[in-house]
This record gives C-alpha cells, sequence and structure tokens, in this order.
C-alpha cells in the first residue's frame, strides 16, 4: 500500500524537476523507485544484467520526458509503464536475433538437392542388397548396427562362440560391400 506521505513526497520531488530541472530531485525519486522497479524488471525478464540495463535506460527515459507527464502523482505508475515497454521492446529484440541465427543455421546448411537424390538411391540399392542377404546375416546384421548389441549380447542369443559371431559378422559385411561397389 502507498502511503499518502510518499505519494505527496513523489508529488512534491516530481513537480520541483519538472519546474526547475532540478537534479537533486529526480536523484530523489531514483532512489525512491530504483529497487522497486529492479524487482519488477527481473521478474519479467528473467536477467539480471538485461533488469539492470533496462532499469538505468527506463530512468534516463523518464528525466527526459518527465516534463510531458500532466499528473505528477501518477510518476511511479507512468515509469512503470516505460519500463515494461522497454522489456516488450527487449523481448522483441532477443527474439527477432534468435530467429535471425536460426534462419543463418538453416541456410548455411547445404541442403543439396543432387545430395538428397543420391541418399535415397543409396538407401534404395541398400534394400535391394539386404534382401539378398539370408535372415541371418540380416537379423545379425540389424542386432549390431541398429540396435546397438554386443558381441557378448550376440554370443548368448545365438549360442555362438566371439570368434563365430564376429566371422559372421564381417561375411555379411563383406557382402553388403560388394554389392554397393556393383
Amino acid at each position: 500500500m502507498i502511503s499518502p506521505r510518499a505519494l505527496q513526497k513523489e508529488e512534491v520531488l516530481v513537480l520541483e524537476y519538472q519546474a526547475t530541472n532540478c537534479n537533486k530531485a529526480f536523484g530523489a525519486l531514483y532512489e525512491m523507485f530504483y529497487t522497486q522497479l529492479f524487482d519488477y524488471i527481473c521478474k519479467i525478464t528473467n536477467n539480471t544484467d538485461d533488469a539492470f540495463d533496462i532499469t538505468q535506460e527506463a530512468f534516463i527515459q523518464a528525466a527526459q520526458k518527465l516534463h510531458t507527464l500532466k499528473v505528477p502523482i501518477t510518476f511511479r505508475f507512468w515509469l512503470f509503464r516505460i519500463a515494461k515497454n522497454m522489456c516488450m521492446k527487449n523481448y522483441r529484440k532477443v527474439a527477432k536475433l534468435a530467429y535471425e541465427n536460426y534462419e543463418d543455421d538453416i541456410i548455411s546448411q547445404d541442403y543439396s538437392v543432387n545430395d538428397a537424390i543420391e541418399k535415397e538411391d543409396l538407401l534404395d540399392r541398400m534394400d535391394e542388397i539386404l534382401s539378398a542377404l539370408s535372415e541371418d546375416e540380416k537379423s545379425l546384421l540389424f542386432s549390431k548396427y541398429s540396435d546397438g548389441k554386443s558381441i557378448k549380447q550376440l554370443m548368448v542369443e545365438n549360442n555362438l562362440g566371439s570368434s563365430a559371431i564376429k566371422m559372421k559378422l564381417m561375411r555379411a559385411r563383406t557382402k553388403v560391400a560388394k554389392q554397393l561397389c556393383v
């Protein structure tokens, strides 16, 4: 709750600054509202560095435009409105920079139509190559490379020793490699 005495002091300081441009009067207003305004801006921006900068800018703008304030008793609300508008402007600026950075990242990625066609052709060929493998070979390759199973896990699943699993994997990979070179 705002005390009537505080309102009177606020109003007197605003009127004094409007009449004389007395820096001491504005300094008193600054001291009176700095902490409240800084806390308010911190809650909006969730960033103390931005809050510090915006608080300073809000007071600078208020000092420059205080002569336009017609009802001196509304200084507090007017100051907070300035700060809120600056927070929104800052938010738009940050969002725009984030969007531009995202857009630059997308543009910088080299998406070539030819690369996409080559990858699609390779995937089609892989389907043909894998269909030429036995079910045992396909199962072993998928378990190892798609499911990420270890040699030990494959040994248990297939009831084979490690050298047998490694040999079967090598033969299956060799078949795939030969078909890719054709």
